[in-house]
């Protein structure tokens, strides 16, 4: 996997322009986008594998339970294998990316199933666990306006008798740092164009991964769309994520009310770099290892065939997931913020909305999202179980503090 360098941006022909305030960044970077698009899939495949603690029965037996007696004392987040009639793949994928939370309250239980947007095996393990769990409502991480990206012309094509989304949901935010003059409002026109910009490249790029691997990303949102439309017990779809638009111009707008917007995406770019350089050796090396050309240096591995191995790879090496992210958050926490905080908040408060409005009758809602989002909103979860308030709420309350 190629990363760009300035020396890239030369050879393309790019250059640098400068704003007022101090604030230049070209809006045509070849390097940003990439970079974008690099973030977008390790976004979709970090997870942490979380250990039972107090109880050590599979997933489906425990929601049975649940649902038959649940515990008035105890709160169990875990990940969970499948059932014994699963096949051994399977046991082992959910054991990754499965987490099971229950309301010891109301006997509601959330399970989140966590994905990789460009993986098959994640398509087949959500067909699976929603056909399993019978779910009473669905939640995935898409808005209405990527619904055309899974084949639905809207929301009214989706077969089942409610479609809701997030967009009415208030985001607990700190009060605005940005210059209310005539600076602010070129920020304001500037942040639109760039997160504008950003979109397009981001979404012609993904494309281009799709052709390349013959493979639809978010191909696991319909599969769970489909896999709740043949769910006799199923009637609520819940679009969850916020607009793409919107989470990118608040990486903007975050950046620039750090002071240091270039130095945001050059911290950014680094730790990705870094990173990355450390896990393309060694994908490279497996591969050669299997077509049984162990150190041959000058053999050529099809570029498609290296995306999908690093994408595997990025799917269950949790300890590079583990290492990238805590770097992100502790060098770039503006980035997880945006991408990841801001995002675990509105999709756990949908589902949790759907659970405070019929709870006699949602017993039971699956949450399809990447693979990022499972550690934060089973956190959310957690503390919204435990009459706390939510981990976002608690940040920006400090914030404000400060």
């Amino acid at each position: 996997m190629h990363h760009v360098s300035r020396s890239d941006l030369k050879k393309n022909g790019l250059r640098q322009t400068r704003c007022p305030d101090q604030f230049h960044f070209d809006l045509l970077s070849v390097a940003t986008m990439k970079l974008l698009v690099t973030i977008a899939i390790v976004l979709s495949s970090w997870s942490q594998t979380l250990r039972c603690r107090a109880f050590t029965t599979p997933t489906i037996a425990r929601q049975q339970q649940a649902n038959s007696s649940p515990s008035p004392s105890l709160l169990f987040v875990e990940t969970s294998s499948s059932t014994t009639s699963a096949s051994s793949t399977g046991d082992e994928e959910d054991e990754n990316t499965v987490v099971c939370i229950s309301n010891p309250k109301t006997g509601q239980n959330v399970t989140l199933i966590g994905t990789a947007h460009l993986s098959e095996k994640s398509n087949q393990q959500v067909q699976r666990l929603i056909e399993t769990l019978q779910p009473n409502a669905v939640m995935i991480e898409i808005d209405p306006s990527r619904l055309e990206r899974l084949g639905f012309d809207s929301a009214d094509d989706i077969k089942v008798a409610r479609v809701v989304d997030s967009e009415d949901i208030t985001l607990p935010v700190a009060p605005p740092k940005t210059d209310n003059g005539l600076i602010g409002i070129f920020q304001k026109a500037f942040i639109g164009v760039f997160s504008q910009v950003a979109r397009a490249f981001l979404t012609n790029m993904y494309k281009s991964l799709e052709n390349d691997m013959d493979q639809k990303a978010g191909g696991e949102f319909l599969q769970a769309v489909q896999s709740a439309e043949c769910c006799d017990v199923c009637d609520t779809v819940i679009l969850g994520d916020r607009n793409s638009v919107k989470t990118i111009q608040r990486v903007a707008e975050l950046a620039i009310e750090s002071g240091d917007f270039i130095g945001v995406l050059n911290r950014l770019q680094a730790v990705n770099e870094e990173e990355m350089s450390k896990l393309e050796p060694k994908v490279r090396e497996e591969l050669l290892k299997q077509k049984g050309q162990e150190g041959n240096d000058d053999y050529e591995i099809d570029e498609t065939e290296f995306t999908t191995a690093m994408m595997e790879t990025l799917k269950e090496d949790e300890q590079f997931r583990t290492r990238l992210f805590s770097k992100l958050e502790q060098d770039v926490p503006e980035f997880t913020r945006a991408f990841l905080k801001e995002r675990d908040y509105l999709m756990s408060e949908s589902i949790l909305r759907e659970l405070d409005r019929r709870p006699e009758e949602v017993k039971n809602i699956v949450g399809v999202v990447g693979l990022a989002h499972v550690p934060g909103m089973e956190k959310h979860f957690k503390t919204i179980f435990a009459d706390e308030p939510a981990p976002l709420v608690q940040e920006v309350a400090a914030m404000t503090l400060e």
